[in-house]
């Protein structure tokens, strides 16, 4: 009976455990699918940005057209289609409102900037920007991740090379495009341009050896599976069919004394 209790509790921790594996695993695979397109979700700028640009905007068109105004009526004076009085009369009202419309757009575009400076996100201009170069970064990690747990599940000794070459591609890729997403400054140093570059050289270099070292391993079973072959004819079919019986012995002495020689050298 107790054993039975045992088995039953054992089976319940192992599909409990099952169900945790496999929920963190969709989770994930689910997280690395949302990171790569959540910038599509996401509007170029927030709706705070959209607001004070508009309100920024307004006041601007209707500063240049003012402006305007006033080099509409010089061009009139001087073509002699209005009077100096009237030229005054308008430079006087249109410099007043000019000033007050510059102040106001001045004013505005400073808020604008303020507000757009309120909604960068580490330093990118909009949440949308942002998820848009960390999206394929996050992708590569977590797909170099995933080599990297293959490597050591891969009983293949060749593949397992691979994948770890893959893998190490894949995380020194991904991460390194991730710390630049979330770097403070605007840049990462040149040196690590230059690291990154040597690290995927390497990791070329390495692969190409592995690749290389494969197909001179096929080559060299093809060639053990042809001179194999051409022994088995040599052997069976020749001693079958083209030698009579009261050679055959002979045949196969003989066979065997150059073996043996050759074995010697």
């Amino acid at each position: 009976m107790d054993k039975l209790l045992e088995q039953d509790t054992k089976r319940s921790v192992f599909k409990i455990l099952n169900t945790i594996k496999i929920t963190t695993i969709s989770a994930l695979i689910l997280a690395v699918f949302l990171v790569a397109f959540l910038q599509v979700y996401f509007d170029k700028e927030s709706p705070a940005v959209v607001k004070a640009q508009k309100v920024y905007t307004t006041v601007e068109n209707a500063r240049i057209v003012v402006d305007e105004n006033l080099k509409t009526c010089l061009n009139e004076f001087q073509s002699g289609k209005i009077s100096e009085e009237y030229l005054h009369s308008e430079i006087a009202n249109q410099t007043m409102l000019l000033l007050n419309l510059e102040k106001e757009s001045a004013s505005f575009k400073e808020q604008l900037e303020l507000v757009k400076q309120k909604d960068k996100v580490f330093g990118f201009r909009s949440i949308k920007i942002f998820f848009g170069h960390l999206g394929m970064p996050a992708v590569a990690s977590m797909l170099g991740l995933y080599l990297l747990i293959l490597f050591f599940k891969e009983e293949d000794l060749f593949f397992k090379k691979v994948t770890l070459s893959f893998s190490i591609a894949g995380l020194v890729t991904g991460l390194f495009y991730v710390t630049w997403v979330f770097y403070p400054s605007p840049d990462i140093p040149q040196w690590a341009y230059i690291l990154l570059l040597l690290l995927f050289s390497v990791s070329g270099t390495i692969l190409a050896f592995f690749v290389g070292s494969y197909l001179y391993k096929l080559s060299q079973l093809s060639l053990v599976i042809k001179i194999q072959n051409l022994l088995s004819y040599i052997t069976f079919d020749i001693k079958r069919k083209y030698i009579s019986k009261q050679d055959r012995q002979e045949y196969i002495s003989d066979y065997l004394g150059e073996i043996e020689k050759l074995s010697k050298k």
